[in-house]
């Protein structure tokens, strides 16, 4: 199972949060990014935690009865 180190993202957030806010970017920006990249870093999250479990088996046929032969 992959794990997702959440620690790492949660600092690497923090820290662009302070170099963004350093440069002098407004609260309103912050927040208007943070809605804009809430979408996209919700799908990484679901698609990474969702592993390996809806992969596709291969196919040889032999569990298929309908196929006619």
């Amino acid at each position: 199972m992959k794990h997702l180190h959440y620690s790492h993202c949660l600092v690497g957030i923090a820290i662009a949060v302070v170099v963004l806010v350093a440069l002098g970017v407004s609260a309103s920006t912050l927040g208007l990014l943070a809605v804009v990249l809430a979408c996209p870093l919700m799908m990484l999250v679901m698609m990474r935690t969702m592993g390996d479990a809806h992969a596709s088996a291969p196919r040889d046929g032999s569990a298929d009865d309908t196929v006619s032969r």
